[in-house]
């Protein structure tokens, strides 16, 4: 089974979201291992992903910031390209799914590019 499954959440379902950030969190994991077992080894920065409370808009940005980050590594990396990750209105469930549909393709384009398919 993929270390993140399901890779996308609905609107409003703050229980989905929190299975969602397990998930992200132990795939962002297993993209780090993969980087540090390479040869020659790619840092991937690692930091707490599954620091999330709903009411805590400054602690939301950052994650997002933090994650956008890690992403343009991840791209650097790989090859794969995406929207910026950083730029969403989660007060929005048109701009929620859009975010969530997005950041799930590029994570499957992430899986691919690191030979991940299980």
């Amino acid at each position: 089974m993929p270390q993140f499954a399901p890779d996308t959440v609905a609107f409003g379902d703050f229980t989905g979201w929190g299975v969602w950030l397990d998930g992200h969190y132990r795939e962002h994991q297993q993209f780090i291992d993969i980087g540090r077992t390479s040869t020659p080894a790619v840092f991937i920065p690692d930091w707490d992903l599954l620091s999330w409370k709903w009411d805590d808009q400054r602690g939301i940005e950052d994650w997002l910031n933090v994650h956008q980050t890690i992403h343009e590594q991840l791209r650097t990396q790989t090859g794969v390209t995406g929207v910026d990750l950083s730029i969403v209105d989660f007060s929005n469930g048109d701009y929620f799914a859009l975010w969530v549909d997005e950041h799930a393709a590029e994570h499957a384009a992430l899986r691919q590019a690191l030979g991940i398919t299980t």
